[in-house]
């Protein structure tokens, strides 16, 4: 019995030493890292993203009162014209990518000679980050606003 616990072990021991032989070291893959390879790209900072909202709320006194809201996008100025059946409308929208620098812009223009009233806002955020309130005003029958991205 000592005899053949003491050859298993044997050839367990031949097994192990045999597994760890030199040969295997022919076969090693030599990793480099990322950053060694191609240090020109590492070494640019990517520019953050931002994303704009725009948001304009106009009442009036009267029904199917036609409202333009003008706005600056990534791609260039748009125009969105809207004729509802309500006193109170709201229009919302939000574009990006632009880069830091963006000038945003938010007109809107309610053709009505009765009592009307636009309140809008201009919200920015950068990658995933909140947005937050950057220009914000209020008008009867036209709104003015902008803002310079900067931060």
């Amino acid at each position: 019995m000592k005899k053949i616990l003491f050859l298993l072990m044997m050839v367990s021991a031949a097994c192990l030493f045999n597994s760890c032989s030199k040969d295997d070291d022919d076969n090693v893959v030599e990793v480099v890292p990322k950053e060694d390879n191609n240090q020109q790209t590492n070494n640019q900072v990517e520019e953050p993203r931002y994303y704009v909202k725009y948001e304009v709320t106009c009442t009036t006194s009267k029904l199917s009162v036609n409202r333009t809201y003008t706005f600056n996008t990534e791609t260039g100025e748009q125009t969105v014209k809207s004729v509802n059946s309500t006193k109170t409308t709201t229009w919302e929208g939000t574009y990006g990518p632009v880069k830091k620098g963006f000038q945003t812009s938010l007109r809107c223009n309610v053709e009505t000679e009765y009592t009307s009233s636009c309140h809008g806002r201009i919200y920015v955020c950068r990658e995933k980050e909140p947005f937050v309130i950057k220009a914000e005003g209020t008008g009867n029958t036209s709104l003015n606003l902008s803002y310079k991205i900067d931060f």
